[in-house]
């Protein structure tokens, strides 16, 4: 089976983030994914940007080594992030930001595509500036960036029709009978009455 990797960026368990990575696995096992989901925690460093890793290695050890080992092994990255101050969140950029090593190894194993998953408590928040730094991260890495969701109005409806729309979000860029869609795509969704 091939292995997919989600990041969970928010602290917050069983909160709308985490709701969407665990709809995102339990839609990726039944496309023939192998599902991890690793969470971006405290215990993963910022970047020191010491310049040790030239040689692919980070030269911090944490709690990214083993989303590292993850990262190796999988053929499809979800980025997952509550969208704070119209970014994403601190734990997410740190780990995107650990990914230096790549930077100078960029023929070290890594996935081939990716996807991101963004909720946001406003009815009218900003998801502009996350898809940009996650297309950035993609491009760097030579991933084919498939999209992403955005998930907005979660102070009202939190968790509500999550999995659905990761559902019908996932289908459309991995479903087998789909149709591809380009690489900039964007699926909106909100609560009832919100743009």
């Amino acid at each position: 089976m091939r292995k997919a990797l989600i990041v969970c960026g928010s602290s917050r368990m069983n909160g709308v983030t985490d709701t969407m990575c665990k709809a995102a696995a339990d839609v990726l096992e039944g496309l023939g994914y192998t599902p991890v989901i690793a969470y971006a925690t405290d215990d993963i460093g910022h970047c020191r940007d010491c310049g040790l890793c030239e040689d692919g290695i980070c030269a911090i050890d944490d709690a990214m080594s083993p989303i590292y080992a993850e990262f190796s092994e999988a053929e499809l990255l979800v980025l997952a992030t509550p969208i704070h101050f119209s970014g994403p969140s601190s734990l997410i950029k740190t780990v995107i930001d650990r990914f230096q090593p790549y930077w100078f190894a960029r023929d070290m194993p890594h996935p081939s595509r990716m996807v991101g998953l963004m909720c946001a408590g406003s009815d009218r928040p900003e998801f502009r500036h996350t898809a940009g730094v996650f297309r950035a991260f993609a491009a760097m890495l030579g991933m084919e960036w498939l999209g992403h969701l955005e998930v907005s109005g979660t102070d009202k409806t939190h968790e509500a029709g999550v999995d659905e729309r990761v559902r019908g979000f996932l289908d459309g860029v991995l479903g087998s009978g789909s149709a591809r869609r380009s690489s900039r795509t964007r699926r909106r969704t909100s609560s009832p009455g919100c743009r």
